[in-house]
């Protein structure tokens, strides 16, 4: 785990940095991402994703306008998987899921794993 600023903790994999909230997100109102597919890879198409074990125990990622979150149940949290880096084990709680950007000296764009 890394600290953020604000002593907000998060922690990354990769290009994805998983930032745990403390606010209440409504997600119910998002879209379930039932797959667990936080991010493709542009050039080996390799996820991150939601691991099954921790789907099958009540993790749930959704999607919510142009933001994502990840509910980790009080049943071990989640883990987060992909097939370049190694695992990551979230603690229970909501996170927002984002992901890295850059900026290119014209604009700010996403970074691709």
């Amino acid at each position: 785990m890394q600290q953020a600023e604000a002593n907000r903790p998060f922690w990354r994999q990769g290009d994805i940095f998983f930032v745990k909230i403390d606010e209440a997100v409504n997600l119910s109102e998002g879209t379930a991402l039932k797959n667990g597919v936080i991010a493709r890879g542009e050039q080996t198409g390799h996820a991150h994703r939601v691991s099954p074990s921790s789907l099958a125990a009540g993790a749930m990622l959704v999607a919510l306008g142009r933001a994502m979150y990840l509910r980790a149940p009080e049943a071990g949290g989640a883990s987060i998987v992909h097939d370049e880096h190694g695992p990551i084990q979230l603690p229970t709680g909501t996170y927002a899921v984002v992901r890295q950007q850059e900026y290119d000296g014209l604009r700010w764009r996403q970074v691709w794993d």
